[in-house]
């Protein structure tokens, strides 16, 4: 449940009822501790008064460091399983890749570490989808490590700068190009899945940017520090995140997952989906 979607009724309804056919039950609130103060108090209220089967996870996109003046962080800062997922370090990433390797049967060098936190940012799963293709293609080959150069060779930048481009043209509301480079990206290779797990990654970037943009923050190397990218796909995303809603942001990832969840289960033929997803967001943009 979003702040912005419901009202305290609704929350208090959530919280208070119930469980259906179970012993407990779980409400996520997104966005409360960054509502007015006598909304965070009344929430507080109802925190220290929901039943037992009642778990409340409170989620915020925001760093610890935003969110120390709100009413409700003490609170939950003292409780058992508060934790802050900072984004990591581009020095962070690189030794997340390395562990994550290890984990799965391959040894990452330095170099190779390093390669794909610069294609994939501080990201931790993009860095573990990359990953896979990686060791895969490691372990197959026999290698006793992945450098830098099977890095380049299976994390293609080439695809990832399409997709911005992609995007663009979709997000303004140039159709017939958007059309024309989804086919060239199917043309070049790239798989459906892989195109829709990008295109994943850049509106979770917009997403950030917008939310960055509605807090104040409007230098592109501060968002791109929190972001975890380089200032220059920060900068396209706050253009793009600048012209358009949350909500309809929100949507256009959501159906997304879902697109991904269909492919998964053939329950969709993936380039009719992205086409319908392209007509979309080129019909939002116009």
């Amino acid at each position: 449940m979003r702040f912005a979607d419901v009202g305290m009724d609704a929350v208090a309804e959530a919280l208070f009822a119930s469980p259906f056919l179970a012993e407990k039950k779980m409400v996520i609130l997104e966005g409360f501790l960054d509502a007015p103060a006598d909304i965070q108090d009344k929430l507080k209220d109802m925190l220290t008064r929901k039943p037992a089967s009642t778990i409340v996870v409170l989620f915020e996109d925001a760093t610890a460091e935003d969110l120390a003046k709100s009413p409700l962080f003490s609170l939950l800062k003292a409780q058992e399983y508060t934790s802050e997922c900072a984004p990591l370090t581009p020095a962070q990433a690189a030794a997340f890749a390395v562990e994550e390797a290890k984990s799965q049967g391959v040894t990452l060098t330095r170099r190779g570490a390093e390669e794909l936190a610069v294609r994939t940012g501080s990201d931790s799963w993009q860095i573990n989808l990359e990953l896979q293709k990686v060791t895969a293609y490691a372990a197959a080959k026999g290698l006793p490590q992945a450098d830098e150069k099977v890095v380049a060779h299976l994390v293609s930048g080439e695809h990832e700068e399409s997709v911005f481009g992609f995007v663009d043209a979709c997000l303004e509301g140039r159709t017939g190009e958007a059309a024309k480079m989804l086919g060239g990206l199917l043309a070049s290779g790239a798989a459906e899945l892989q195109i829709i797990s990008l295109l994943q990654r850049q509106f979770r970037l917009i997403i950030g940017a917008h939310d960055l943009l509605s807090r104040g923050v409007r230098d592109k190397n501060a968002v791109a520090a929190k972001l975890g990218v380089h200032p220059f796909p920060a900068g396209k995303a706050m253009a793009a995140a600048k012209k358009f809603s949350r909500e309809l942001l929100d949507r256009r990832f959501a159906e997304l997952v879902e697109m991904e969840r269909k492919c998964k289960t053939s329950a969709g033929r993936p380039e009719v989906l992205l086409d319908i997803f392209t007509a979309k967001m080129a019909k939002a943009g116009q």
